[in-house]
């Protein structure tokens, strides 16, 4: 990660004073980021990951992101008064099944279990994915995958043909969970809790080459520009908005979507 130190000096630090985050995906790429981002702003920051790095945490509660039953003893371990929810765990190095689990089930799973700790006022984010050329073309797939439960990754897979293109995982997990934030948007409304979702540029935050030599940016700078729209959604100065989705990607989304609509 480029010049994290610069990054970190950046962030108001009391952004987040007083508020206990929990973020999903702690030990690595974006949601490390997030996570240190977020104990600079002055967080009670509690890492949910199956990986041990403390780096920016007051706890890590160690889980298995591939099984439900670990992820809801990790939420009944986790404290109430929940200010934030941070779902940005990375996709792993498996197949599109792991990738699934991790970026789709996981998260969702996590939020629904956590849902009852959230204190009033809390927000929620989540991390979608930047458009496609397939976008309209693959609808039906994101609709079969805001359904998708544990016991069918396999059949989803098959059926969907990703393990032809196991990359197509990860973008259709997050076309879903864009989709789920905007259909939950007001699901806990009575409690004001809020769920919007980040678009980096890729999964850790880290921009594309074209991107790179388009704006003259470094690739690493993606994810801490990433972590810190983070902490803005993460803030009570997000208070308002609802089922929003916020392009934190160095222009990438912006780039694809004037190419698409030939704008």
């Amino acid at each position: 990660m480029a010049d994290l130190s610069s990054s970190l000096a950046m962030v108001p630090p009391l952004l987040l004073a007083g508020k206990r985050v929990v973020v999903l995906g702690s030990g690595s790429g974006l949601g490390r980021a997030v996570a240190l981002h977020a104990e600079c702003a002055g967080a009670e920051v509690l890492g949910v990951d199956d990986r041990k790095l403390f780096d920016g945490l007051a706890a890590l509660y160690h889980t298995d992101l591939h099984d439900p039953a670990a992820l809801d003893a990790a939420a009944a371990a986790l404290p109430d008064d929940i200010d934030a929810l941070a779902l940005l765990a990375d996709p792993g190095t498996g197949g599109p099944e792991q990738v699934l689990a991790r970026r789709l089930l996981a998260p969702r799973h996590l939020a629904q279990a956590l849902a009852p700790k959230l204190a009033h006022g809390a927000a929620v984010l989540a991390c979608a994915a930047p458009p496609h050329s397939t976008w309209h073309a693959k609808l039906g797939e994101t609709r079969a995958a805001m359904a998708l439960r544990w016991d069918d990754l396999g059949g989803f897979v098959a059926r969907w043909g990703l393990l032809a293109e196991p990359d197509r995982a990860d973008r259709t997990a997050g076309w879903a969970m864009q989709a789920w934030v905007m259909a939950q948007r007001n699901r806990w409304a009575d409690r004001n809790i809020r769920l919007n979702a980040l678009t980096p540029a890729s999964h850790d935050g880290r921009l594309p080459p074209d991107i790179v030599a388009e704006g003259g940016q470094d690739a690493a700078s993606g994810t801490d520009t990433a972590a810190r729209a983070a902490l803005f959604l993460l803030s009570d100065l997000s208070q308002g908005l609802a089922g929003a989705n916020l392009a934190a990607d160095g222009g990438l989304c912006a780039r694809i979507m004037t190419s698409l609509d030939g704008l």
